[in-house]
């Protein structure tokens, strides 16, 4: 897994398991189904690089607005 998915993966994980998002509220901010969520998980498929930089904004905002 490259340093981007990585960083991604970690961020999804601790947002997942502290129950602050749920995969299908990051699918409906991206535009994608939860299944496709799901395939990047499993490095089945990847997200583009346009779709990483989202995913980060949306979880680095989240980590933000959880921590007020």
């Amino acid at each position: 897994m490259d340093k981007e998915l990585q960083e991604w993966y970690n961020l999804h994980k601790f947002h997942f398991y502290s129950g602050s998002y749920e995969t299908k509220d990051l699918a409906n901010f991206l535009g994608v189904s939860p299944r496709t969520i799901q395939r990047w998980l499993k490095e089945k498929t990847k997200p583009s690089k346009e779709q990483l930089v989202k995913i980060k904004r949306y979880l680095t905002e989240k980590e933000s607005k959880d921590s007020l």
